[in-house]
């Protein structure tokens, strides 16, 4: 049997092989414009799941000025990219074996890009990514499906409502929303703000909530405090299932 040759190696299941910028898929380079636009002033930009680097290349010709490092599981996906991509002196592309070495290769304080990654994610997976990744970032900007009523028969293994939104990323700040193909695009910059709570009810951030979930706030309720207390879902639970091992 002949071996598969280097497209065939890189692709995976929906990778795009696609190298040149104006051929990619009209709605993967919305994805990187979003983030383009909330780029950090100076260091280096690290993206989870990069494929073949065609997107975070788009970033490195946008801000020369930093530095890009892509990590991705696909040892194919890497060398395909690194092949074309080899004349952009500010990436580079990385072969990581799972989600806790990439914690352990980022900078604290880090900016990270991660888009359409998290619901490929399993249970324990992406407790390790609140955890290991998230506690050495400072900033991420992340696409996922938003609120996927039936995820059976896809490749994903994570459906996120708005509750999960705001326990992964407290604080976080929308950019981009379509319920109609349930996409999601956010930027979460750490800061002194704490996780929002829900019981009977939705508190803290009423404008952001509403505007996400389009939904509107019970007729003579006020919004709950944010001391109330935490909603116990199944990410809660398997924090604490983690944490006993």
């Amino acid at each position: 049997m002949s071996r598969p040759s280097k497209r065939e190696a890189a692709r995976g299941q929906y990778r795009t092989t696609v190298t040149e910028w104006s051929k990619v898929a009209p709605y993967i380079r919305y994805r990187y414009e979003r983030a383009r636009e909330r780029l950090p002033s100076h260091g280096t930009v690290y993206e989870l799941g990069c494929g073949i680097g065609v997107g975070l290349a788009y970033l490195a010709r946008s801000r020369p000025d930093l530095r890009f490092v892509g990590f991705d599981m696909s040892e194919g996906a890497v060398e395909y990219g690194r092949e074309h991509f080899a004349r952009l002196s500010n990436l580079s592309l990385e072969v990581i074996a799972d989600v806790g070495a990439l914690a352990h290769r980022l900078e604290p304080g880090a900016f990270l890009v991660a888009l359409e990654v998290l619901e490929h994610l399993d249970d324990a997976t992406l407790i390790r990514f609140k955890v290991d990744v998230m506690g050495r970032v400072d900033e991420v900007v992340f696409s996922f499906p938003y609120n996927q009523q039936n995820i059976e028969g896809t490749d994903h293994l994570q459906s996120f409502d708005i509750y999960d939104v705001f326990e992964l990323f407290p604080g976080f700040e929308t950019v981009f929303m379509r319920r109609g193909s349930i996409k999601f695009i956010g930027h979460w910059r750490r800061a002194p703000r704490g996780y929002l709570r829900e019981a009977l009810g939705i508190g803290g951030e009423a404008k952001s909530v509403q505007a996400i979930a389009n939904v509107e706030p019970p007729r003579g309720r006020a919004s709950m405090a944010d001391g109330a207390p935490p909603r116990s879902g199944w990410l809660s639970r398997l924090g604490r299932r983690l944490g006993s091992l």
